[in-house]
């Protein structure tokens, strides 16, 4: 913990408040003090603001990527026209975090020289203050129209989204010849890295077709395996395709039977290659209206260095030690510098990300790549899935969390969204829960996110079972036997209901495999697992 000595010794220093004042100009400002946030909105505007606020303990400050003619007037109740009409632009900041100092600095060179290669002029770059970076680029250097949008203004966040996708992509690319793997990998293998980030080498390696490169899931036969009719646990023996239920006596098809081809080119042939994804962090997920940054020149609470703005060519070459607040001087170099800035010239950038958007969508469906491996289709689910059909997982976090409340709000919003609950159901529910969690959320931060998304017209999944960064990290991943068959926590539950479904049916003998009536059950729930709940909306009950 940093003392108030300390705190107050840094920021009562006039230049540093004058660099922070500068900074500060039409953004929301947000006051931290150890581990809990001041009021929003908030803006900084006289040098003795900061020292004021030091003394009454604040540790660190944080501003709104998005610039407003009046941050005052925020407010989480606002309409989406409403914030539009307030907004006047954003700026471009890519936060880069990998938990291997040497990984995060290389990420960060890369990313800076990709968008100099972009023709991007303005590229400034600053430490976080404890292992990352803060890549900027101001809005003064965008196009002024964009992708069929009438002002680039309005395209937040989805800009920031589209633009850090794009270039974690195109950092570990053939058009750059695989720097990224070729730099981490360079004199070590995969298990030295996985020995220094101290995780498994399992996780840093995916299948892959030889032939094509194409990812493939590679399944193997298991010990056990539930019955999908009576979800009954049978042993397994490995020369069958087969088994025969020793409850139901029905045969089910052992998973993983039938070998393993690429989607793409129907090879059979696979090998292992370095997942770059594991170590190439960009956090996009919660990026959203008001996001905040930490501001140059604030202090970081866990690590007590200094967020110092610093030369983007020489990212490489940066030293901590040159963050000690002994040791900081005000750079000459200016985090998101908007007075030399002269001309657009982020053009080329935002096109070249708006063709790979589009591309992406079209080619690979890009909301299932990046946001869990669930198809569009079951987006339309128009009935609401009761909690007996929730994973693990959502259980858990539903039981109330202790830390990482702010990530269990995005996965809870977009889980329930795709299990068709309406957003008052899910505005109550979030209610609900945060008032039994240890330390709730303000209750305004919760409106707010669920005000954006009341806003959105598609979608979003919540994220996949392999991100780490939440379920692991929450510690909320206790899976079942169900599972390790599916890909995001959406999956889970949708699955469930059929096979349940299934069961009743079984059981009464009054359906048929193949009728019409199974081929409308696949798209929804009949009257004999459908009730209806006091607001008027459909769940799948037991």
């Amino acid at each position: 913990m940093i003392s108030l000595g300390v705190l107050l010794k840094h920021y009562k220093r006039r230049d540093i408040q004058e660099e922070m004042i500068k900074h500060a100009k039409d953004r929301e400002v947000a006051t931290r003090f150890h581990d809990k946030f001041g009021k929003r909105p908030d803006v900084l505007k006289y040098p003795n603001d900061i020292i004021e606020l030091a003394k009454q303990g604040a540790t660190s400050f944080h501003c709104s990527e998005e610039l407003w003619s009046n941050p005052l007037r925020l407010d989480p109740r606002l309409k989406r026209k409403e914030m539009d009409e307030l907004r006047t632009g954003w700026d471009l900041v890519l936060d880069i975090d990998c938990p291997y100092w040497e990984y995060s600095k290389l990420i960060t060179h890369l990313m800076i020289k990709a968008l100099k290669k972009h023709g991007v002029k303005s590229v400034s770059c600053k430490f976080s203050g404890n292992k990352g970076f803060h890549i900027g680029v101001p809005f003064e250097a965008f196009p002024q129209n964009m992708f069929g949008v009438d002002e680039t203004r309005l395209w937040f966040p989805d800009g920031v989204k589209t633009i850090a996708m794009y270039l974690t992509d195109y950092i570990d690319s053939a058009e750059t010849d695989f720097e990224l793997t070729k730099g981490i990998l360079r004199d070590r293998g995969i298990n030295d890295v996985a020995k220094e980030l101290d995780i498994p080498y399992e996780s840093l390696v995916k299948t892959v077709c030889d032939k094509c490169e194409t990812e493939v899931t590679k399944k193997k036969s298991a010990e056990k395996q539930n019955c999908i009719y009576c979800n009954e646990i049978n042993d397994i023996q490995d020369d069958k395709n087969f088994f025969q239920c020793k409850k139901c006596m029905k045969l089910v098809k052992l998973e993983g039977s039938g070998g393993v081809k690429c989607p793409k080119c129907k090879n059979s042939n696979y090998k292992e290659k370095f997942d770059i994804s594991k170590i190439l962090n960009v956090d996009t997920l919660l990026i959203s209206s008001r996001h905040l940054y930490r501001m140059p020149y604030s202090l970081h609470e866990k690590s007590g260095l200094c967020s110092v703005p610093i030369d983007p060519d020489k990212v490489m070459e940066f030293d901590k030690k040159e963050a000690n607040t002994d040791e900081v001087t005000v750079s000459k170099f200016v985090f998101l510098e908007k007075e030399t800035v002269g001309e657009t010239n982020a053009g080329n950038l935002f096109d070249q990300a708006g063709y790979w958007s589009k591309r992406m969508i079209e080619k690979e469906g890009l909301q299932e790549k990046y946001s869990g491996g669930v198809k569009k289709e079951f987006e339309a689910l128009t009935i609401a899935l009761a909690e007996d059909f929730f994973p693990p997982c959502m259980t858990a976090v539903l039981k109330g969390i202790p830390d990482g409340k702010k990530r269990a709000i995005f996965m809870l919003i977009n889980f329930l969204s795709n299990v068709g609950w309406g957003y008052d159901e899910i505005e109550k529910k979030l209610k609900e829960w945060n008032e039994i969690n240890e330390e709730p959320l303000k209750e305004v931060y919760i409106l707010g996110q669920l005000r954006h998304y009341k806003g959105r017209k598609d979608k979003i999944l919540p994220p996949n079972c392999d991100n780490k960064s939440y379920y692991e990290d929450m510690r909320v991943c206790n899976p079942d036997n169900l599972c390790n068959k599916v890909k995001n926590p959406v999956n889970y539950s949708l699955r469930k209901a059929r096979f349940m479904k299934l069961n009743k049916k079984d059981d009464k003998g009054d359906k048929k495999e193949g009728s019409n009536d199974d081929k409308k059950a696949n798209g929804k729930a009949d009257g004999k697992v459908e009730s209806k709940t006091e607001e008027g909306k459909g769940a799948i009950t037991k």
